[in-house]
């Protein structure tokens, strides 16, 4: 699988350390693909936006919100309501390794176009 990041660039064949490493801190960018294919991926962006909202969570939560989404060869889904960097990681770490975690641990509503 390949791991492209806005400020990193594209990590082929990426393993479970760098993975890791790289969704840990917050140097990667704003936005985070691992992708198998161009039609099956998981995919994070940074949803900062200035307002209550956003400071609300970021002091509940200690993260900036992100949206998380995949696809899995047909329509795209995002997880419903902003999750944390480090549940960005764990899914990332669960789709990496062909775990369902990431996919049970989410309620998901498809992307309309």
């Amino acid at each position: 699988m390949k791991l492209t990041t806005e400020e990193l660039g594209d990590v082929p064949d990426v393993n479970a350390a760098v993975l890791d490493e790289t969704l840990a801190s917050d140097a990667f960018g704003k936005f985070a693909v691992l992708s198998a294919s161009d039609d099956r991926f998981i995919q994070a962006g940074n949803d900062w936006q200035p307002g209550e909202a956003c400071r609300a969570f970021m002091q509940a939560h200690d993260s900036d919100p992100w949206l998380l989404e995949y696809r899995e060869g047909g329509p795209q889904f995002r997880a419903i309501g902003h999750v944390t960097q480090e549940q960005v990681r764990q899914a990332f770490r669960s789709y990496l390794a062909g775990g369902t975690e990431w996919r049970t641990g989410f309620a998901w509503r498809e992307i309309q176009s």
